[in-house]
């Protein structure tokens, strides 16, 4: 904030009041809040409840139900108390999130304080985000447990003539029992196909089934995946998938300090083409991404777009190849820590085409 000579700034995404504060907001409550905090000033938090500690100067309250039925007006509550108790503080410049806050929020920020300027954060904000603290890695590892124990649920659950949403609901289960608590786990859990949600359809014979599953836990993510055969394997999907396999136990050597997602990329992409079947297509998707707070965060291992890897970076890498006669192809990842000399395998699970069971 000093450094952008902000006098204010205002926050309205869950997330990074969780981040800021330590006051989290489970997804499934759909409970807005607004944090504002002025530099070398006080903090105000305005959410539902006073339950929950939150590293905050002052913190007010709105009601979100009347007997239990949840109230319509919790942007403009939150709006109201915010305007009353800000009025006639002087802010020339306040920063705020172009991509989270609400108008409404904006014009009682205006009545309050009429700050000479609005200064746009966004990219400060996901820049900051990117370097995990020690809390934050350990929040991903609990992500990952609970996404590993949806794959191994998962495995289990899958035969022919099984349903999708059978082997999603056998994830969802191994997912929140191992959590202790709700999160959310989904993905694409889609046989036969290059991705896309579970389905009311049974699984096939001869097909390939891509589980890229997503967890999030107390807001921070895990995003993994894995293929699995559904009865015996071809020699060609058998072939293809030691390829792809060892390009993802490989490409940890790759990870360090100083490389630049665009680099990850084109060395992921290269392996790839080395197998004759795919020395046209190469990668026809990313590499991977950050993962944190949000699925998809900096840095991005894209082919036209990547930042350079810094010590603090959580990242996926998922090599994948495809084609029909695979039915359809291949998708593996894994998670990463970026350290100060390389990197940390953060999902340690089995790599192989037939399933654990």
């Amino acid at each position: 904030m000093e450094r952008r000579d902000l006098d204010a700034t205002i926050f309205f995404d869950q997330n990074e009041i969780f981040y800021l504060t330590g006051f989290l907001i489970p997804d499934f409550l759909s409970q807005p809040a607004a944090l504002y905090i002025e530099t070398g000033g006080s903090s105000l938090l305005v959410c539902a409840t006073e339950e929950g500690e939150a590293l905050v100067d002052e913190r007010l309250t709105y009601e979100p139900h009347l007997l239990y039925t949840r109230n319509l007006d919790l942007v403009r509550q939150i709006s109201a108390l915010l305007e009353q108790r800000l009025a006639g503080r002087s802010i020339r410049r306040i920063g705020w999130r172009v991509e989270a806050l609400p108008r409404a929020i904006g014009i009682a920020i205006d009545a309050a304080i009429g700050p000479d300027e609005w200064v746009a954060i966004d990219d400060d904000i996901a820049d900051m985000e990117r370097a995990k603290d020690p809390d934050e890695i350990e929040l991903i590892r609990t992500s990952i447990a609970c996404n590993l124990a949806a794959y191994g649920a998962a495995e289990l659950e899958i035969a022919p003539r099984v349903s999708e949403l059978a082997v999603l609901q056998a994830g969802q289960r191994s997912a929140i029992l191992r959590a202790g608590e709700q999160v959310f786990h989904s993905g694409d859990y889609r046989a036969g196909e290059f991705g896309g949600f579970a389905r009311p359809v049974p699984i096939h014979e001869g097909d390939l089934y891509i589980i890229d599953a997503w967890t999030q836990y107390r807001s921070y993510w895990s995003d993994m995946a894995r293929t699995f055969a559904i009865t015996t394997a071809t020699p060609l999907q058998r072939e293809v998938y030691d390829h792809i396999a060892n390009i993802l136990r490989d490409v940890g050597s790759q990870l360090k300090p100083g490389v630049y997602g665009t680099d990850i990329w084109k060395w992921v992409d290269g392996r790839i083409r080395e197998h004759p079947m795919f020395r046209e297509t190469g990668l026809v998707h990313h590499a991977g991404h950050g993962v944190g707070l949000r699925a998809h965060e900096l840095p991005d291992l894209n082919r036209d777009r990547g930042e350079e890897l810094r010590p603090g970076d959580v990242v996926s890498v998922e090599p994948g190849a495809y084609a029909p006669e695979l039915r359809p192809g291949f998708r593996l990842e894994n998670m990463f820590l970026i350290t100060e000399t390389g990197c940390e395998l953060l999902s340690e699970y089995p790599l192989s085409l037939e399933r654990q069971v």
